[in-house]
């Protein structure tokens, strides 16, 4: 009964191109939704030059 088991290691394909495009995509998609949170999150000093006096 044991040597009926299979404890081999499972055939993965490798991934294809389109899979490797949605892999990063969504990556670089991650890193740029969380520097848009920090930016949101933390504030940068305004310089004075900038401020228009009326």
């Amino acid at each position: 009964m044991a040597s009926d088991l299979d404890f081999s290691p499972p055939e993965v394909p490798e991934p294809t191109f389109l899979e490797n495009l949605l892999r990063y995509g969504l990556f670089l998609g991650a890193i740029f939704q969380l520097i848009c949170v920090l930016a949101i999150i933390i504030p940068v000093p305004k310089s004075h030059e900038a401020e228009l006096h009326v």
